[in-house]
């Protein structure tokens, strides 16, 4: 599928949406030592970052879509809740009725994260079911509204939204209407989930409702069909991590791998999927292109630190622009500058890499240790040239590039003209920058410039004995 085909989708879809709203919190910080009063680390808040999550993540990624998007969903009248208010977005194409309750304290989750990484969450709930008058406001508003959208997307997190009758009446009225119901369920009690045209669980929760393992794609089907059966589901789209999507109903059984990608943060990725999942079964997108680009959206933002949302743009960056990691700086601009909101850190280094060997793989190996993300700049073969003289490279731009691409620690290739990459490192200001144990940090062209933004130097060791220039005089010696 086209971009411009995929936007075109979104502008026709119309999600009437209804959910646990909650509060995703991130204190960023560092741990340099451990507590005298305790064997506990000691954290640093360095700074605070508030989204939405659950269905409001939901919310978030179906307007960022572009997508008109009406949610229906509930807060405490209490502190957290006046954040989560705050923190909806109102637009033209999104409509909300927002239920404020007394005693309910709004659900919150609060991480602390070193390095990108989750050091510990704190949770804020209660999961006490709502009042009868409550279940009435929201089940009036949902019939006056169904008329005007193509698909209804439930997001259950289990914390109280959701009692059974209420459900019970969802579904029937949207069936009535002949309108797709969605539900991302986290109950443990799948028969709520009755007569749904779609269900989307992870592994785990299939695996605990069916009492089955779900180890390969025929458990997965086996446990599948048992939900379809016993529940009267027409469709369950299971999401399995890293082993990616499998769809089953009583006609097909379809497994969509995934492509291995580097996790940042799973949290959200299920309400990513659920959004592109809606958007495809609202216009009828044949099953296969749908669970691929679900498998493409939540690679996207597993790679992000946080409840994050992607746009059409990143939906379709790597199918348009990018088959591989080699880029532009304009488009390696772009990149960074979404890393940089993230928080990821940037590593940077720069070579000929004419003809690789063991000691170029361990020292780029090396050096990723030291970031979340690694650029590698080489020299165009007219730089090596002024550099190395007439007789070099050995082999062309190009295929260095293709060489270094294919290394797992490297995440994006540049190539550049200039004799020194100072160019490049100051206009993507990398966090950390890195050279052979053959250079002082007084003599790394950029040294001066990272510090001056608070980055890193680094020397790695080299392998001795190894070197493009050692492997030439050998050759020529066969």
């Amino acid at each position: 599928m086209k971009k411009k085909d995929f936007i075109a989708l979104c502008k026709n879809t119309k999600v009437l949406l209804l959910g646990d709203i909650m509060l995703d919190q991130y204190v960023l910080g560092k741990v340099n030592r451990i507590s005298p009063e305790a064997p506990v680390p000691v954290f640093l808040a360095e700074e605070k970052k508030q989204v939405l999550g659950g269905a409001g993540n939901v919310f978030n990624n179906l307007t960022t879509l572009g997508v008109s998007t009406t949610f229906l969903t509930a807060i405490g009248s209490d502190s957290n809740g006046k954040k989560i208010k705050n923190l909806i977005k109102n637009d033209k194409k999104s409509k909300l009725y927002l239920l404020k309750i007394k005693k309910k304290i709004s659900t919150t989750k609060t991480r602390y994260l070193v390095n990108g990484q989750q050091l510990m969450r704190v949770d804020e709930e209660n999961t006490d079911n709502f009042k009868n008058e409550e279940y009435k406001y929201l089940l009036e508003n949902f019939t006056k509204e169904l008329y005007n959208h193509n698909i209804v997307v439930l997001s259950d997190y289990n914390k109280g939204f959701f009692e059974k009758k209420f459900l019970s009446k969802l579904i029937k009225i949207a069936n009535r209407k002949n309108v797709p119901i969605i539900i991302d369920p986290k109950n443990n009690d799948f028969s709520i989930y009755k007569n749904a045209t779609l269900i989307t669980p992870n592994q785990f929760e299939v695996s605990k409702v069916t009492n089955s393992n779900c180890k390969n794609n025929i458990d997965v089907e086996n446990c599948g069909t048992t939900i379809i059966d016993k529940y009267s589901i027409k469709n369950v789209l299971i999401t399995r991590g890293e082993k990616g999507l499998s769809y089953i109903n009583k006609k097909v059984k379809i497994h969509s791998p995934t492509k291995k990608i580097e996790v940042f943060d799973v949290s959200g990725a299920g309400d990513t999927v659920l959004s592109i999942i809606s958007i495809c079964i609202a216009n009828k997108v044949d099953i296969k292109t749908t669970l691929n680009l679900s498998n493409k959206a939540a690679g996207l933002v597993v790679g992000k630190i946080g409840t994050s949302t992607l746009n059409c743009d990143e939906l379709f960056y790597d199918i348009q622009l990018s088959k591989n990691k080699i880029i532009k700086l304009k488009e390696l601009k772009k990149i960074i500058s979404e890393y940089k909101k993230d928080k990821i850190k940037i590593g940077f280094t720069n070579g000929c890499f004419d003809i690789m060997h063991s000691g170029h793989v361990q020292y780029l190996e090396e050096t990723k240790k030291l970031c979340d993300k690694l650029i590698v700049a080489i020299n165009s073969d007219l730089s090596v040239k002024k550099l190395k003289g007439k007789n070099r490279p050995i082999n062309n731009e190009v295929s260095r590039a293709r060489v270094l691409a294919s290394l797992s620690y490297c995440d994006h290739i540049i190539i550049f003209n200039k004799s020194t990459p100072l160019d490049l490192i100051k206009s993507i200001r990398p966090d950390v920058l890195t050279k052979g144990g053959d250079y002082s940090i007084k003599n790394i062209v950029g040294a001066k410039e990272i510090k001056s933004w608070g980055g890193e130097v680094s020397i790695i060791n080299l392998i001795k004995g190894f070197s493009t220039s050692d492997v030439i005089k050998k050759t020529k010696l066969l």
